[in-house]
């Protein structure tokens, strides 16, 4: 039996400039992203993500989607 996986969120760091006030980090309810070594955000526990998609919404240089999930139908 095979599991499908959820579809995560992702940063497109080539996107992000990044912004001053890192707007993702501030606004994720469950606090699971942070400023990485780069001076981007990076997701730091995707298995906490609600996919509530408030950082997708306003993340001012659209850097950040959710993820297309493949689904196979037969």
């Amino acid at each position: 039996m095979m599991h499908e996986q959820s579809p995560k969120i992702i940063i497109n760091s080539s996107k992000c400039p990044p912004c001053k006030t890192l707007i993702c980090a501030g606004v994720c309810p469950m606090g699971i992203i942070e400023l990485g070594e780069n001076q981007k955000p990076v997701i730091i526990d995707y298995s906490s993500c609600t996919k509530c998609a408030v950082c997708i919404s306003l993340c001012p240089s659209k850097a950040i989607t959710l993820e297309e999930k493949k689904i196979n139908e037969k």
